[in-house]
């Protein structure tokens, strides 16, 4: 019996790169019990591509690729959630490949992320680093990162987006408004198996990645705001001790100053006075971070399944495989 497997990947102009990727998977599965229906999620790319002149081999495991187009750019992951919802519906597709197109999500692992989700089919089963292929500045930021993501989700994360996602976990996903934000906080806050298995990061087929401080930034912010309950708990109980030692400081300088003749003219009123400001700076931090919250469960939330085809301008797609065995 062969598998349908849908592949999920954006793409913002970088069109060379994909065809690069098509041909990849071909050669990697060629004759294998596998079907590949490749959605290529047009992240508002100002460079066109011709679908129709794609070449790959006549016996290719692609049977089908599809480019959704964005009527603008909305981001790698918000590209991934529209993606997702294009095969949510799909009752031939076992399995979902989320990767990038560039080439750092190595083919030759999909084959790795297959058998681990065969082993538990319910499961889902990301992709971690063990190896990775970036700039020391890069790879210093992104561990800056997963330091700053366990502080303050008391959670680990050492994966991305490369993963496999059964079609069922697909399904639930599309319904949590997390996933507009971040595919692989949201599988973790989803309660939904998963297991990490590892993998090493490739290099890019083609030019250099658009990766910066400032995306590396908001990519590292759109994950830990999946998590916002728990980031709020966490700020609020670190600001409630910080006032609470403050206001046992300030009492153990009143003792120290009243009852005893270890005070230094001046100085019960300096310290005092500091410790009040920290007082006021954590009471501004709870009453913050606070509205912050109740102002963001007062509006509706963005429901990727119902909301994200606003976003889709056009779609046009290509049947490169009629055998038979693609509908099994």
């Amino acid at each position: 019996m062969v598998n349908r497997i849908a592949v999920v990947t954006p793409v913002l102009d970088d069109w060379k790169s994909f065809v690069a990727l098509l041909a990849e998977i071909s050669n990697e599965f060629a004759g294998s019990n596998y079907m590949f229906d490749v959605y290529a999620v047009d992240d508002g790319s100002v460079i066109a591509v011709d679908l129709q002149k794609i070449e790959l081999p006549q016996d290719t495991c692609i049977a089908r690729i599809e480019i959704v187009h964005l009527a603008l750019n909305l981001g790698h992951q918000r590209a991934i959630a529209v993606g997702l919802c294009e095969v949510a519906d799909r009752a031939d597709i076992d399995t979902v490949i989320v990767m990038d197109s560039d080439g750092e999500d190595r083919p030759v692992e999909i084959a790795a992320l297959l058998a681990n989700s065969r082993e538990q089919p319910g499961d889902i089963v990301l992709a971690g680093r063990t190896k990775r292929s970036e700039k020391f500045a890069f790879r210093l930021g992104y561990s800056l990162y997963r330091a700053l993501f366990r502080m303050l989700t008391g959670q680990g994360i050492s994966f991305g987006n490369y993963s496999a996602l059964p079609i069922a976990a697909v399904r639930r996903l599309v319904y949590m408004p997390d996933l507009w934000n971040n595919l692989a906080a949201s599988v973790m806050r989803s309660r939904l198996p998963y297991r990490v298995v590892p993998t090493i990061r490739g290099v890019r087929y083609h030019g250099r990645s658009r990766m910066n401080l400032t995306s590396l930034t908001v990519h590292g912010l759109s994950a830990m705001s999946v998590h916002t309950e728990t980031i709020f708990v966490r700020v609020l109980l670190g600001a409630s001790l910080v006032g609470g030692l403050s206001v046992m400081g300030i009492i153990g300088v009143a003792l120290i100053r009243f009852a005893t003749d270890l005070a230094i003219p001046g100085w019960a009123t300096t310290v005092a006075g500091d410790l009040l400001i920290i007082i006021f700076q954590a009471l501004v931090i709870v009453v913050a971070v606070s509205l912050m919250m109740l102002a963001g469960r007062s509006s509706r939330p963005i429901i990727p399944i119902a909301d994200c085809r606003a976003f889709v301008a056009e779609r046009e797609h290509r049947q490169l495989n009629h055998d038979d065995r693609a509908v099994a």
